[in-house]
């Protein structure tokens, strides 16, 4: 898809984009012609090095706080009074640890910090963006969930996560269901391990490569080939895949 016209004259606003899936994700869709706006909750450097990659003039910053409903709405009221959004890649989140075994307030940090930035702050953002492309007639939102939303995790201390994760697939799926009448095209993609992010802070840089021989296809999922995904569900090919779910995980999980 690189080089190509496919989201000419398309704006993209995409979250959590200072690394892994997201800062991908912005140099996918700022490659097939898209002005990318790429926003950072406190990690500036991460999105400017993203936006660096996108052609000049086609990229812009934002920062906003994801983690209340007040602080995603202010996002998108930023967002949309300078800019005509056409899609947004709801990728944003944080993968604390929430183990059962532990004491009751790391359990309760873990889940309370999960449930603000995932499903609140995630959600609050995915409203707001359904109501606005609903009033226009037409706009896509890509959710970015995890194949642990679909099985569960196999990692225990990483439960709150996966739950989190399958909330906000699920509330993706009912604006699906509710709004395809009205133009607007809900994807969520469910990615595998992946070779950058949190994948790779979950496993740890020293259990990574061990985790890798434990999949079907003995290599983690390429952020890149998340990116690319991404960048087609935001074209006009992509329609009739409103409301589903595509796993990306090289046969590991088959449902």
């Amino acid at each position: 898809m690189s080089n190509s016209s496919l989201l000419q004259s398309r704006t993209i606003l995409v979250t959590g984009a200072s690394g892994g899936i997201g800062a991908s994700a912005v140099t996918a869709l700022g490659d097939a012609g898209a002005t990318v706006i790429a926003h950072y909750s406190t990690n500036l450097a991460g999105a400017q090095a993203a936006v660096a990659t996108v052609p000049p003039g086609y990229g812009v910053l934002v920062g906003g706080d994801l983690s209340t409903a007040e602080g995603a709405r202010r996002l998108w009221s930023e967002v949309t009074a300078e800019h005509d959004a056409d899609a947004v890649v709801i990728n944003a989140g944080v993968m604390d640890a929430t183990p059962l075994d532990g004491a009751d307030q790391d359990w309760d940090r873990g889940w309370e910090h999960l449930l603000a930035v995932n499903v609140i702050g995630g959600g609050s953002l995915m409203r707001e963006a359904v109501r606005y492309f609903a009033q226009r007639g037409s706009g896509t939102v890509v959710t970015i969930s995890s194949w642990a939303a679909e099985q569960g995790s196999r990692i225990l201390d990483s439960s709150g996560y996966a739950a989190s994760k399958a909330a906000i697939r699920n509330l993706a799926q009912t604006f699906a269901r509710h709004y395809a009448d009205q133009g607007v095209r809900m994807h969520i993609v469910a990615p595998g391990v992946v070779d950058a992010g949190m994948s790779v802070q979950a496993h740890g840089s020293g259990n990574i490569n061990a985790a890798a021989q434990g999949l079907a296809m003995k290599r983690l999922v390429a952020v890149r080939e998340v990116a690319q995904l991404i960048a087609f569900l935001c074209t006009d090919e992509a329609a009739s895949l409103t409301g589903a779910t595509i796993d990306i995980n090289g046969a590991s999980y088959i449902r």
